[in-house]
């Protein structure tokens, strides 16, 4: 999985072979995607060319044979991504402090749009080896968990070589 930041908060991700993108806005330099995946409301999906399916809501989907899950969260949207029985989630910090600790997913990979103060219980409950921070409070994020971070604009994860212990990456 790759993982770039386009602009603040718009990011690409590619998975297998299936390119993503997260929120363009106005700020997001034109780029081609497979699927759009928008989880705020002013999206500007004309800066994605090429795109086949746009998501921005909840329900199960197939992009490039990587299927896609989003589920409503207390006001927000989560997104689980299966590549080769992998759980990668995707979802803002805000959403997340509001999901109670029993009820989280497992995932392998955790992106996470520090929008808040993460919950670190709720991270805790993830269990992710790969933790990918991106946003305002990013750096903040990175430092209350406790782990030497590494800042980079794009961040490559072999889904089937992940870490033994946890590892954060930040996105700047």
């Amino acid at each position: 999985m790759d993982v770039s930041q386009l602009s603040e908060n718009s990011l690409k991700l590619k998975i297998k072979k299936t390119n993503l993108i997260v929120n363009p806005t106005g700020k997001t330099p034109k780029t081609e995607g497979d699927a759009v995946i928008a989880t705020i409301p002013d999206a500007d999906i004309d800066r994605v060319k090429d795109y086949r399916v746009f998501i921005n809501s909840t329900g199960e989907y197939e992009v490039g044979g990587l299927k896609i899950s989003c589920v409503k969260e207390d006001g927000g949207f989560m997104f689980i991504f299966n590549s080769d029985g992998k759980e990668i989630a995707m979802v803002d910090a805000s959403t997340l402090s509001k999901i109670p600790a029993d009820k989280v997913r497992e995932c392998a990979i955790a992106l996470i749009n520090a929008d808040i103060e993460i919950p670190e219980n709720v991270i805790t409950a993830m269990e992710p080896r790969a933790i990918v921070l991106y946003g305002e409070k990013a750096k903040s994020a990175a430092q209350s968990l406790g782990k030497s971070v590494s800042s980079s604009t794009k961040v490559s994860i072999a889904e089937d070589k992940l870490p033994e212990e946890t590892a954060v990456y930040l996105l700047s």
